[in-house]
């Protein structure tokens, strides 16, 4: 074997063998690598690490790129490309793969990886060289033991379409945000399931940096280092490399990983450095985008559901259509105002995509029928005739939700039983149980749930199923009894943020507890006015939401009285809750968003999921916010520089999802 590769196998083992627990080989095969080692090269450093050559204890620390990691501009159609491509001077353009990953940088010193670091927002990112040491197609080791490289590799993290359905059958989360999750992992777990797609080189020779002539040469360099390189092809015109993008179109379903377009760059790297840059942005390469998959359908009808909180949503219902390999029958409309935006009607024919290539979206209408039928707004509880009105948010204005003001509506009713039932956790109860209890038991709301015990009876003959005459059963019966008896006894955390009360969840009752010092430590404390008083609301970190929960806890007073009197007890609260204030995590409670993000969501649209995972979405950018989301998180944006003079964190609309996902 040749020493390099030799190097490389070793490094990989050993961070195996000491960080994941996971060896990729036994101690006998291991010995016998170092063996041939030192035959060739007795004194190699690498024969004289002990250890990981990574401390685990590094994997997500903050880390700062020595060399700024920027983003292209865009282009969306190919008159905007050949646009672009006039300023090519005869240069050749180079094209490569745009994989659907996340991109990161590889840092060496004399052959040895010693850092890799994920883009964050192109300057500070996270350390993740714990886990990229077990990336496939990212060597420890690069080059001779003399001339080891020196300098940085950038490249793309991708869950190839293999390793995602081996780990995730059922294709349940798109590749990357899979692929970005296992990334992020503190454990490692998974980290050898994703591949790294090397797309750009920096490298140091005898001390200066090496000036490449063109981006096929340092493709060339890359493949000659042993990185694994994303695909790419070198075009002599503009003809030919838009021929190279539709070609790729076609083909990329067939491709091993995902990918969202193609990237497009000045050969002549010459060229590149006299066009410039243009807010962070370099002006001779550019992004080209595909389209989300979509195709047309006819809009057939519209459902109204309604939840806990009151809010009245539209779902569009569609001629069954094909997209992306799923068929698509249905379609959120988001809200009326995303309605009368569209001028959208029953019976129009429209373009679906699917957002992100997940979630089904009406982008536009492709045709209006004479007799369509318009699509109006309620001025009405569809479920309980009440009035209907447009949700206030944090800042005092009207929102675009619209939702039922009427407290007893049985929408709220069942859908705050229900948001206890998932909240808590209390299996067995599945829709089908639920109506039935609430139709033949008179279940009004979450606390008859724990008369039950004395109702076994009728439990155990429930009709679930009137056609089939199919009833409960005694089994059935004692198993949800049992799930219920157990959610009687709560931490007041539990209780409170169970109750289905709009910008209180569980995890933002605690962060409350905590920051208030004292101040709310019983149920008492909550239900005693104590959170309109500007002091508290501030201390507990709630100043724009304080009173709206106060009046949410005030409303659910009856309830709350109901569920005392029917044996539910609430703990105290837990000795951790008592303890000092951690003001730097409570700083990273507050996430700003700002301009238009490429899902096409609204800010309104991310509050309700925020709020729910204790986070609260705010307009400003000052020093107490944690996050500041844009369409581009290496944006050079007024908002962007002032966030990062501040240590802001800035980051893109995946990185939110992200965070979401992992505070669920």
């Amino acid at each position: 074997m040749e020493p390099d590769f030799l190097r490389n196998l070793i490094l990989k083992a050993k961070h195996a063998y000491y960080y994941s627990g996971e060896p990729i080989m036994s101690d006998a095969e291991y010995d016998a690598l170092e063996d041939q080692l030192r035959q060739i090269a007795p004194d190699d450093p690498v024969l004289a690490l002990v250890g990981s050559p990574i401390p685990a204890d590094t994997i997500l620390t903050k880390a700062r790129h020595s060399i700024p990691m920027g983003s292209q501009s865009k282009v969306n159609s190919e008159a905007e490309f050949m646009t672009w491509a006039q300023k090519s001077e005869g240069s050749a353009i180079h094209a490569s793969l745009k994989g659907d990953g996340a991109s990161a940088a590889a840092y060496y010193q004399q052959g040895r990886l010693v850092q890799a670091i994920s883009r964050g927002d192109g300057t500070i990112g996270e350390d993740i060289t714990a886990n990229a040491m077990r990336f496939k197609g990212l060597p420890a080791w690069v080059g001779s033991e003399r001339h080891g490289f020196t300098g940085a590799v950038r490249f793309e993290v991708i869950l190839t379409v293999d390793d995602w359905t081996a780990i995730d059958p059922s294709r349940s989360k798109n590749p990357r945000n899979a692929g970005n999750g296992i990334m992020g992992r503190k454990n490692g777990h998974q980290s050898d399931r994703l591949t790294a797609y090397a797309f750009d080189i920096d490298e140091t020779v005898q001390g200066q940096t090496y000036r490449f002539a063109t981006e096929a040469e340092k493709a060339q360099r890359l493949t000659q280092l042993g990185f694994n390189l994303i695909p790419q092809r070198l075009c002599s015109t503009a003809e030919d490399a838009v021929a190279y993008f539709r070609e790729t179109a076609e083909q990329r379903e067939a491709l091993p990983f995902w990918i969202d377009g193609v990237v497009l760059k000045m050969n002549d790297l010459g060229l590149q450095e006299r066009m410039g840059v243009t807010s962070g942005r370099p002006k001779g390469q550019v992004a080209w985008k595909f389209d989300s998959s979509g195709a047309e359908t006819v809009l057939t009808g519209v459902v109204i559901s309604g939840g806990h909180t009151g809010a009245i949503v539209p779902t569009g219902q569609l001629q069954p259509v094909e997209i992306g390999g799923t068929t698509v029958s249905s379609v959120s409309l988001v809200n009326f105002d995303e309605i009368a935006r569209l001028d959208l009607a029953v019976g129009d024919s429209v373009w679906v995509i699917k957002a992100n290539d997940i979630i089904p979206k009406v982008v536009r209408v492709t045709h209006r029928p004479e007799h369509r039928q318009p699509i109006l707004a309620p001025h009405a509880c569809p479920f309980c005739g009440g009035d209907v009105g447009r949700r206030i948010n944090t800042g005092g204005d009207e929102g675009v939700i619209l939702e039922c003001r009427n407290a007893a509506c049985p929408k709220k009713s069942s859908g705050k039983i229900n948001r206890w039932i998932s909240s808590l956790d209390i299996l067995g109860i599945g829709d089908v149980v639920l109506e039935s209890m609430l139709d033949q038991l008179q279940i009004e709301d979450a606390a008859d749930m724990y008369t039950l015990k004395d109702r076994f009876n009728e439990l155990a003959t429930l009709v679930t199923h009137a056609e089939r005459d199919l009833r409960l059963g005694e089994k059935r019966a004692n198993n949800i009894l049992e799930a219920i008896e157990a959610k009687r006894v709560l931490s007041i955390s539990e209780f409170l943020g169970s109750l289905g009360l709009e910008h209180l969840g569980k995890r933002r009752v605690e962060i409350m507890i905590r920051a208030a010092q004292g101040e709310l430590d019983t149920l008492d404390d909550w239900r005693s006015g104590k959170l309109r008083d500007p002091s508290v609301a501030e201390l507990a970190g709630a100043p724009n939401i304080a009173a709206p929960i106060q009046d949410g806890i005030d409303a659910m007073a009856l309830l709350i009285d109901k569920m005392l009197a029917n044996g539910v007890e609430i703990l105290p609260p837990q000795d951790d809750l008592h303890g000092s204030v951690d003001s730097e995590a409570f700083k990273r409670k507050t996430v700003c968003i700002s301009g238009k993000l490429p899902s096409g969501k609204k800010k309104a649209d991310y509050q309700e999921p925020l709020l729910a995972a204790g986070y609260e979405l705010v307009d400003e950018v000052n020093k107490d916010l944690s996050y500041l989301v844009l369409a581009d998180a290496a944006s050079t944006s007024s908002k962007a520089v002032k966030a990062r003079k501040l240590g802001v964190r800035v980051m893109s609309e995946d990185e939110l999802t992200g965070l979401l996902t992992a505070a669920s």
